[in-house]
């Protein structure tokens, strides 16, 4: 997993939880996992300790462009 400077002061980036990406995508979130430990969805953690794992929409675009093609 790869770690993202945070956004700038005021600007506004969505990020999903990995459950929300397997819902939209239907699959199991393993998967998400799976693709984030990978390496081929980038993510980033939050809060104390390791984190709650977070992936930006730019990386979710990232993501389905690099499927896609």
């Amino acid at each position: 997993m790869t770690a993202t400077a945070a956004a700038p002061a005021g600007e506004d980036v969505r990020r999903y939880c990995v459950a929300e990406l397997a819902g939209q995508w239907k699959v199991d979130p393993s998967t998400v996992y799976r693709l984030i430990y990978a390496g081929r969805l980038r993510a980033e953690r939050h809060g104390p300790r390791r984190g709650a794992i977070r992936v930006t929409a730019d990386a979710v675009a990232e993501y389905l462009a690099e499927v896609a093609a």
